[in-house]
């Protein structure tokens, strides 16, 4: 995010927000040869980690064989999935249920196994068979899975897309569901006007029959503004001009974090 001071305005989702531990079942973490170094069941009814461990050892080598120069990165079932995370000494897997978005499964996986890179990059690779050490990173995962996910993707997608403010606004509501912004950008009124302009853009391309708008960019003279709405859901990213942003990415990493965002809310209203 840009440098001066944000509002912590943050609505609450569906009214209560949902941590990242109703989606996830479990995340194991295991070396080259499959010794499980730590891992974290979410569900009782889990498998014992070593049994895993070897599981998932046997499928990436038979991945390797199969067709060599290649690495396993996810493995489809039903009603489940399971993703890697490979490096050289390390692989970390989570499991979770198939509705989970792929791009938010990649998100969790890459801040766990940065998280831990950092945190044990002096005990990497292993030695002596020692993997008492990794215990305590379970209590990083717990809390990590304890965080609300959605506040966790957009705060992420902010700071990808070097942007200035993020807004995610409920039009039936009239709520703000999330935002992170210069204060000054963050009254009710100035969000609803975004809500009233694609609104406006959408009755402008029916008039010319442009088709369906689902996202516009505005060009100021500071700043630019993307709107992207799909429902009554729309979401507003701030950017400064003094950045070279290319406007094809905007867009699409606009549409694609909304996209991912109601995803997550569909799936709330399901359980």
């Amino acid at each position: 995010m840009g440098d001066r001071s944000m509002s912590a305005d943050k609505g609450e989702l569906l009214e209560e927000k949902k941590a990242i531990e109703n989606y996830v079942e479990s995340i194991y973490i295991y070396d080259n040869a499959g010794v499980c170094l730590t891992s974290c069941g979410i569900k009782p009814e889990n498998l014992d980690e070593n049994i895993v461990s070897g599981f998932f050892t046997a499928i990436k080598k038979f991945g390797e064989k199969l067709i060599p120069g290649t690495v396993v990165k996810s493995l489809i079932m039903s009603g489940h999935k399971l993703f890697y995370n490979n490096f050289e000494n390390i692989t970390f897997c989570i499991q979770c249920y198939d509705d989970l978005p792929n791009q938010v499964i990649v998100y969790i996986l890459n801040k766990i196994s940065n998280k831990f890179l950092e945190v044990y990059q002096d005990h990497i690779p292993i030695r002596n068979g020692n993997i008492t050490v990794f215990s305590d990173f379970n209590n990083y995962i717990l809390q990590f899975m304890e965080q609300p996910l959605i506040e966790g993707l957009l705060e992420e997608f902010g700071y990808k897309v070097q942007s200035e403010g993020v807004i995610l606004f409920d039009e039936n509501q009239e709520k703000i569901l999330f935002a992170k912004v210069p204060e000054e950008y963050s009254s009710r009124k100035q969000i609803s006007m975004s809500g009233m302009l694609i609104n406006f853009a959408k009755k402008l391309s029916y008039e010319y029959q442009g088709g369906d708008v689902n996202c516009i960019l505005i060009s100021s003279e500071y700043r630019w503004i993307c709107v992207s709405k799909r429902d009554y859901i729309y979401i507003i990213v701030l950017f400064s001009k003094t950045k070279n942003i290319e406007l094809n990415i905007i867009v699409e990493k606009t549409e694609e974090i909304l996209d991912d965002v109601l995803k997550m809310l569909k799936i709330e209203l399901l359980k």
